[in-house]
């Protein structure tokens, strides 16, 4: 088996930082980040800025599920099947979403979205024609809006995946809308 990184204990944390997972849900990957220190902040404030995005909220989900599931994550899984369910997705949603080899059975948007996390996570770039049409269904905002979450939770992914961390126990993030 291999070896696990212990999860930092506030004592060994610096004030500001503790501070900071105090407001948080407990979840792991905050904790993780705290042998970073530096990087706890600046981590979860970009975290609220994605969860503060003009995006739908079920567009986000709907992104965030199919990267994490092209990434082969189950921290990430875990956690945001729960978010997404908090967000109104549904469970058979949820399972075509993490099922289906090219997501077909959602709305059109939905299915390109879909797409697009698939093509960001697989090939780190979009194909023309799926650009164009994400280019078409959103305005600026949205569409860098959508292109940064998905890339950011491609980051997210191999964080979690590399460091190994463990899911928790319990669910902090059930019923919750967002990981902050």
């Amino acid at each position: 088996m291999a070896p696990e990184i212990p999860l930092p204990q506030d004592r060994d944390l610096p004030a500001e930082v503790v501070e900071r997972l105090s407001s948080l849900p407990p979840i792991n990957i905050y904790r993780m980040l705290g042998h970073a220190p530096q990087a706890v902040i600046p981590w979860t404030d970009l975290i609220k800025a994605l969860y503060g995005s003009k995006l739908n909220s079920r567009y986000r989900e709907i992104a965030i599920l199919r990267q994490a599931h092209r990434a082969q994550a189950p921290y990430e899984l875990h956690q945001h099947t729960l978010i997404a369910k908090a967000n109104g997705i549904t469970e058979e949603e949820i399972c075509s979403i993490l099922t289906e080899e090219k997501v077909q059975s959602l709305s059109p948007l939905e299915n390109l979205i879909c797409q697009a996390a698939d093509e960001l996570e697989c090939q780190a770039t979009l194909s023309e024609e799926t650009f164009t049409r994400l280019n078409e269904a959103f305005d600026h905002r949205e569409l860098i809006e959508l292109l940064l979450l998905i890339s950011v939770y491609c980051a997210v992914a191999r964080f979690l995946n590399g460091a190994r961390i463990q899911i928790e126990d319990s669910d902090p993030l059930a019923g919750q809308s967002s990981p902050n």
